[in-house]
Formats: structure tokens, C-alpha cells, sequence
């Protein structure tokens, strides 16, 4: 009977410990902040390069 309740108590820390480490990773995503770009100039355009293979454009760096 003790060892039953030795494994009952075990499973149950462990569970614990799992549920707890999602919570805080969690909480950590939550917690991450996001840097912001400095806005454009409203006349501001981006200028484009065509890839002559595939035909697709992309924005010039």
C-alpha cells in the first residue's frame, strides 16, 4: 500500500514539473518584446530588382 502511494505521489510531482516548465516558457513568450522599425516616409517607395531567371521581383537592400 505505501508503494502505491510512493508512485501515486511520484507521478504526481513529475506532472507537476512538466505543467510548471509549459507555464514558464509560456510566460517567457509572453514576457518577449518585438523591436520596431523605424516608420517610412509616407513618399518613400521601394525599389524592386526582377530576377531575370525566375521573373519575380524583390526588394533592393
Amino acid at each position: 500500500m505505501i508503494f502505491v502511494k510512493a508512485v501515486t505521489v511520484l507521478v504526481a510531482g513529475v506532472l507537476t514539473l512538466l505543467t510548471l516548465r509549459s507555464v514558464m516558457g509560456r510566460l517567457q513568450a509572453a514576457r518577449a518584446r518585438v523591436n520596431p522599425k523605424t516608420p517610412r516616409q509616407p513618399g518613400e517607395m521601394t525599389k524592386l530588382r526582377q530576377d531575370p531567371v525566375t521573373g519575380i521581383y524583390y526588394p533592393e537592400n
